[in-house]
């Protein structure tokens, strides 16, 4: 999929969904807002980093088992 490259995850908690993207058009337009955080989730989500697409979804498998997964960037 994204081989050893970092990604970025976009955590969505309103709609239970979170996507994967690597460095693309939408990563280089993300910012912070009131409601949602880069590097940190704030009330409906944010944009996380992980070293790669292997440990993002083991991690996010286990805390949002519940969400819908999608892959952005293939």
């Amino acid at each position: 999929m994204f081989g050893n490259q970092p990604v970025w995850v976009n955590i969505d908690l309103p709609t239970k969904r979170y996507v994967l993207h690597k460095e693309c058009n939408y990563t280089s337009r993300m910012c912070e807002t009131p409601f949602k955080g880069v590097g940190k989730l704030k009330r409906d989500g944010g944009w996380i980093r992980f070293r790669n697409a292997e440990d993002a979804m083991t991690r996010l498998e286990k805390e949002y088992d519940h969400f819908e997964c999608l892959i952005h960037c293939q």
